[in-house]
């Protein structure tokens, strides 16, 4: 297996440690928000873990498909229209935790409750509006990038 295709393969690992990463600099900047008001702790606990589930969610479900599921590496996942229920399996994992962050924010009081804790959204966005709409716009481009995967014809991937 030539290097190209051993990172293809492996890439899931990575997405896996920069969520890790992620996960942390959020616990990390959490921590001046929490001196400042201490009962937020608990919140910012339930975000950190909530990133890392969530998050890692979609790489774990690809991992298993090409470490168990015969799917040959990566590139098999820009091909949803093959069919490979591995494949399938992560899109409908990613659109589930669209469809749940829609739940949260708008039925669950989510917005308000990242408007609380700041330090998870960059950019200074505090309102419960503005979290709602950014979360839209974000969805509406992984929708569009999930079109895009399911009507062109990508190359298959070397196996």
């Amino acid at each position: 297996m030539n290097e190209p295709q051993l990172i293809a393969r492996w890439v899931w690992l990575l997405f896996i440690a920069v969520t890790f990463a992620n996960a942390l600099i959020l616990k990390f900047r959490a921590q001046s928000y929490i001196r400042q008001q201490p009962e937020l702790a608990a919140g910012y606990q339930q975000l950190f873990r909530g990133v890392l589930f969530w998050g890692n969610l979609p790489w774990v479900v690809m991992g298993i498909g090409i470490v168990f599921g015969g799917v040959p590496n990566i590139l098999s996942y820009f091909r949803p229209r093959d069919g490979n229920p591995f494949v399938l399996a992560w899109f409908g994992t990613v659109i589930t935790i669209y469809l749940l962050g829609f739940y949260w924010l708008f039925a669950r009081h989510g917005a308000e409750f990242l408007a609380e804790h700041a330090g998870l959204l960059r950019g200074g966005i505090k309102s419960p509006k503005a979290i709602r709409l950014y979360y839209c716009l974000m969805v509406a481009g992984g929708v569009a990038g999930m079109c895009v995967m399911f009507l062109i014809d990508f190359p298959g991937p070397v196996k």
